[in-house]
């Protein structure tokens, strides 16, 4: 049934994007706890236990990178409070996220045959950077296969224009089983992108 695959909006001009392209600690921090939680703008809202055994293991796991435990903290409080200023700046981005669990691998194949039915070129290869991402977050900081996918600010609006043309029920049955789960997701993640052009954001991708 394929990997589960999380999406999250992130405003470009936010100052929260512009630190992650430049500070290591900060973008391993988020690449970290990405998958927790509902999103990385409510990560800080899990159960206080579960916060810290997570940061615990981050810092841990990177102390070459975090150093001393003082240094920890001060990087996990200037995240917090970039996530704060960016929920207070950008309304709702804490919402503009989606999930594709273990649904992934089904929603594309069958995207990539009615993109193919429309005579769409390389239909594949657009799926899979709408799915995955044509960029990484902090190319310069992180090596590819420790970041997170990003989907452009002109890939989230090549994925709009296609998703606004394509009715998701005509992909997948609206039923209780494994069709509708499909299409509860489809249309989660057809949701995100359009909001997400609407606002002129990009979207963090993460592989769980």
């Amino acid at each position: 049934m394929g990997v589960s695959v999380l999406y999250s909006a992130i405003p470009p001009g936010s100052t929260l994007y512009t630190r992650l392209q430049r500070e290591k600690a900060l973008s391993i921090l988020v690449v970290y706890l990405f998958p927790y939680g509902c999103g990385i703008f409510r990560f800080f809202e899990i159960e206080p236990e579960e916060i810290n055994e997570i940061l615990e293991d981050v810092i841990e796991t990177h102390q070459e990178t975090f150093g001393s435990e003082l240094e920890a903290d001060r990087v996990i409080a200037q995240l917090r409070s970039e996530l704060r200023l960016t929920r207070q700046a950008y309304p709702g981005i804490e919402d503009r996220r989606a999930s594709l669990e273990k649904s992934s691998a089904e929603i594309g194949e069958r995207l990539s045959q009615e993109l193919s039915r429309r005579k769409v070129a390389n239909a594949d290869e657009i799926v899979e950077k709408l799915m995955f991402g044509d960029q990484t977050l902090a190319p310069t900081l992180l090596p590819t296969d420790e970041s997170l996918g990003l989907i452009s600010r002109e890939l989230v609006s090549e994925g709009a224009s296609i998703f606004r043309q394509i009715d998701p029920e005509t992909l997948f049955a609206r039923d209780e089983g494994w069709e509708g789960w499909c299409l509860d997701h489809l249309e989660q993640w057809r949701d995100l992108y359009l909001s997400a052009d609407e606002k002129n954001e990009e979207i963090l991708v993460g592989v769980a």
